[in-house]
């Protein structure tokens, strides 16, 4: 009896705690006014203060952010991706020696994580750097830097290109090829200003190792027309033309494993994040900035938070230690958990200061041969100490997984040509 009245006494205190709160439906907006009322409504079964970590919930509170909630959507993908990450569940991968990966050919190579392994952090972040649901080739010919002033707005837009090609894990390679080369190798990347004129040319070109090799950079010195090899600590360098990113922060993460002190696993959370993102995001030959920019809202500051939905979505939390070289002090990842891409990144200064926020939007697409993938669509760094943002807005036609792509697509002479043009 005494059981049953201290059960029925608990009944009614969770009661009490839920209380007023309410199932949002989609399309609710949460922003400054309606965070604190909101906090103990759920969505899709899961309280609001559950889904916004703290940095973002801060974010709504004091810097303008509107959330608005969308049902979420899993994502689908090529079933030879699937193919190559259930086998992975075997468990047959690992990490060799801290750097490489042994018996992973393709997909997810650690689609369980049991957050007891000391290697959980690294392997999470090997998920994002090799597993990524986009394939053998990703480019935008043509995608847009916008900086903004917090306080003024639109500050500088520019033109750019970006390719990638993996020469590993090419589930979808056109001849069947899993690796290209002998497999030290894992990407090649390419980024160079088409616009302004006065930054034209400007860019680089890097190839990333699975060794852990320094990665090898080339980049285009407008000023002489030559390419120059430049440094291996090129990947902490900051992207051009005066944006708030650094070259580690593609993806993210853009770098190697093991050049980083510490990958600490912080364990599995819900998050809200703009991962089915499918509003117009750029439209380059639209005649003004409000046409242009359809889900920006250009008279009301900071001017750099797209109108886009927000869904649930179960992420992996990676809290990383940078070397003492790099400008940042610790950077904790949220890598979304069905498959792996990025969702935020958490940036503090080296005192432990927090300093600036990263999210990462995504799109389900089809590839060249008409594959599902997944892939970023755009995105933002913002600056909170010196109230500075950039937006990254993906080309409206993005290239994928083209069969007639090879690995001569990104080398110094297409940079040279590029750069040169």
């Amino acid at each position: 009896m005494k059981t049953l009245v201290t059960l029925c006494a608990l009944g009614l205190l969770a009661g009490a705690a839920t209380a007023g709160a309410a199932e949002l439906p989609p399309g609710t907006v949460i922003d400054a006014r309606s965070l604190d009322a909101r906090l103990k409504d759920t969505f899709e079964g899961k309280t609001i203060a559950s889904l916004l970590p703290d940095k973002l919930a801060w974010q709504v509170r004091e810097k303008g952010l509107a959330i608005t909630l969308k049902a979420s959507k899993p994502w689908t993908v090529d079933a030879r991706y699937q193919q190559w990450t259930d086998k992975n569940r075997a468990g047959a991968v690992r990490i060799a020696d801290g750097k490489g990966l042994e018996n992973w050919q393709a997909g997810v190579p650690f689609p369980v994580i049991d957050p007891a392994d000391p290697q959980a952090g690294a392997k999470a972040v090997w998920n994002l750097l090799v597993g990524q649901p986009v394939g053998c080739y990703w480019s935008q010919p043509r995608y847009t830097f916008i900086t903004f002033d917090g306080t003024s707005g639109v500050e500088r837009e520019m033109l750019w290109r970006f390719s990638r090609i993996n020469l590993v894990g090419r589930y979808c390679d056109p001849q069947g090829k899993l690796t290209l080369g002998d497999g030290t190798m894992r990407s090649k990347e390419i980024l160079v200003a088409l616009e302004p004129f006065d930054m034209r040319g400007t860019g680089m070109l890097s190839a990333q190792y699975m060794t852990g090799d320094v990665a090898r950079s080339w980049a285009y010195v407008r000023s002489v027309r030559r390419v120059r090899t430049i440094s291996g600590s090129s990947w902490m360098d900051p992207v051009g033309g005066g944006t708030d990113m650094v070259n580690d922060d593609v993806d993210t993460f853009n770098a190697h494993p093991s050049w980083y002190k510490g990958l600490k696993y912080l364990g599995k959370r819900w998050v809200l994040a703009p991962a089915n993102t499918d509003v117009p995001m750029w439209r380059p030959d639209a005649g003004n900035r409000k046409d242009m920019y359809p889900a920006l809202d250009l008279t009301k500051a900071p001017y750099w938070y797209p109108a886009v939905g927000y869904e649930p979505r179960e992420v992996h939390v990676v809290e990383t230690t940078p070397p003492p070289e790099h400008p940042y002090g610790r950077k904790v990842l949220y890598i979304d958990a069905q498959y792996p891409l990025p969702r935020y990144t958490e940036i503090y200064d080296r005192r432990g200061d927090f300093w600036k926020w990263g999210t990462w939007m995504s799109k389900n697409e089809r590839d060249a041969e008409r594959n599902p993938v997944v892939a970023t669509y755009a995105g933002g760094m913002f600056d909170f100490k010196r109230n500075h943002g950039t937006l990254f807005l993906s080309t409206p036609n993005p290239v994928y997984n083209d069969p007639k792509i090879t690995e001569n697509e990104l080398s110094v002479g297409v940079l040279e040509a590029i750069g040169g043009s």
